[in-house]
């Protein structure tokens, strides 16, 4: 397989999880601004802080991608 149409690939599967990731960082953040109960508040967080390290990873391999 080329290099070229690899990198696309990952390019592309890297893009729609950045759109997936984000789509689900505001509805969290929707879910969390109507949540009063503590205990679904810090779930929330947890999930919330996870999925935002999860997109920092995603991002910085586009940003690799993107220079070479």
């Amino acid at each position: 397989m080329d290099n070229t149409l690899m990198t696309r690939e990952e390019l592309g599967r890297l893009r729609r999880r950045e759109a997936e990731l984000l789509i689900r960082l505001e509805r969290m953040k929707q879910r969390m601004n109507e949540t009063h109960e503590l205990d679904t508040l810090a779930l929330h967080v947890k999930l919330f802080e996870e999925a935002q390290q999860e997109l920092r990873r995603v991002q910085e391999k586009l940003t690799v991608i993107a220079t070479e």
